[in-house]
């Protein structure tokens, strides 16, 4: 039966058309929903697998003079995750130097804290209120 071209028939189109939008917005809420799902089983497929201890073999137990890996102390939790605190203050340091071509003192290092990071909302704020003018 074919739609009429009378208002009958416009009516009926916005009818499907409002229908369907529903639809389709709905299928992409959902399909947006699984995102964070896929993720976590992605991130479940990707770890690496246990690995098995090994008996280390005679010879290198009397040549290796460092305790094997799961004796040794664990890396401080810091805030670079590849150098300690104290690395990353001389590595500021040399940097500071550099760009400033002269001497610099560091006469205190401490890491912020979540209350020290309410000066980046503010920046933000700053930078971004003037367009609600």
């Amino acid at each position: 039966m074919p739609i009429q071209d009378n208002l009958h028939g416009a009516l009926l189109i916005s009818a499907i058309d409002f229908t369907l939008s529903f639809f389709i917005i709905g299928g992409i809420g959902v399909l947006l929903a699984l995102f964070p799902l896929l993720n976590k089983l992605g991130r479940r497929n990707c770890q690496p697998a246990p690995m098995k201890p090994r008996a280390p073999a005679e010879s290198t137990v009397a040549t290796s003079s460092s305790p094997p890996p799961s004796l040794q102390p664990a890396a401080p939790a810091g805030i670079h995750p590849g150098l300690t605190d104290q690395q990353l203050v001389v590595l500021l340091t040399a940097a500071a130097c550099e760009v400033l071509e002269g001497p610099v003192r560091i006469d205190r290092f401490r890491p912020l804290s979540a209350k020290d990071w309410s000066w980046a909302a503010q920046g933000r704020h700053n930078l971004q209120d003037h367009r609600l003018k």
